[in-house]
């Protein structure tokens, strides 16, 4: 069965269709959305949501979206280069660094990934296309007006 796994993931990766999954979508249930301009933020462009409908309905939007590998340093220039949105998911009780995932949308519907495995950063991924409708739909959802 392992093989077969592992023969599914190759043959994923080789065709270069690699998606966002994840098996259980309640291993968060805390999320902070920031919005970074300039490379600044404030408590005012933070926001905290323990709502697990939300939570989910959040990691259901960017589930199955096509990603490719970048390398690091075109992630930090893609990342620095417009305003963005971080969405952290972490543990009620842990800080926002011991997050379990998290990932970027900039302004122009750029999604950025640190990696697809939560606790396992370095492998940076980026949307094959962009998404403006997805980070207006989180907005809404979350009811984030900045």
């Amino acid at each position: 069965m392992v093989s077969l796994i592992v023969l599914i993931l190759l043959l994923s990766a080789c065709s270069g269709n690699e998606k966002i999954r994840f098996e259980d979508k309640s291993f968060a249930s805390t999320l902070m959305i920031q919005k970074v301009e300039n490379s600044t933020s404030s408590e005012e462009m933070t926001t905290i949501v323990t709502d697990q409908e939300k939570i989910k309905n959040i990691l259901t939007m960017i589930e199955d979206l096509e990603v490719k590998n970048i390398k690091v340093n075109t992630f930090m220039e893609t990342l620095t280069s417009k305003t963005s949105y971080m969405f952290v998911f972490f543990e009620e009780g842990r800080s926002a660094e011991k997050a379990e995932f998290a990932f970027y949308i900039l302004e122009d519907g750029t999604i950025l990934f640190n990696s697809q495995e939560s606790r396992n950063p370095g492998k940076p991924l980026i949307g094959k296309e962009k998404q403006l409708d997805i980070l207006n739909e989180m907005k809404q959802t979350l009811e984030i007006d900045f």
